[in-house]
């Protein structure tokens, strides 16, 4: 199952964006599926801070156009909200200390932990969360035409 970085929903969001119109095509095909896909309110609360944000975008977007775009992700009947279980910060501080992330690495190791812990597949389009020993990584961009992600592929475990 997938679960999404802020970047993919920002590119998919906003139309000023690289890529803009791939990822909206993307990431409608993953909430259209018959699959689960998998959210957390963290990536969201990034992706609002983002979208909102006057020295990140000229014309910020509209708080009230942010949530929107929200609540069709987590409407939809395959959304499973994932939040962190019992395991999480011992990944969390795994990652920390082996990557010596420090800055904006913390908030990312603190996703690939979600990711890891619950099994799911992590999509970004951010090289670096490579560097998470662990983490399943798919660039959305980086796979190759006619090869298409499977979204029957995996499940990631939201009752660990």
């Amino acid at each position: 199952m997938y679960l999404m970085d802020v970047n993919i929903f920002v590119y998919a969001h906003r139309e000023d964006t690289a890529n803009h119109l791939f990822y909206r095509q993307w990431l409608e095909s993953v909430i259209n599926s018959n699959s689960d896909f998998a959210y957390s309110p963290l990536v969201l609360s990034g992706f609002l801070r983002i979208i909102t944000h006057p020295k990140v975008f000229e014309v910020p977007t509209d708080l009230d156009i942010g949530l929107q775009f929200i609540k069709q992700i987590t409407s939809s009947v395959n959304a499973i909200k994932l939040l962190p279980k019992d395991r999480h910060w011992q990944i969390f501080e795994d990652l920390i200390k082996t990557t010596q992330a420090k800055g904006n690495f913390i908030p990312n190791a603190y996703h690939a932990a979600l990711a890891i812990e619950s099994g799911c597949e992590w999509v970004s389009s951010d090289k670096g969360f490579k560097k998470f020993h662990g983490l399943r990584l798919i660039n959305p961009l980086l796979i190759p035409p006619g090869n298409k992600l499977s979204f029957e592929q995996t499940s990631c475990s939201t009752q660990l």
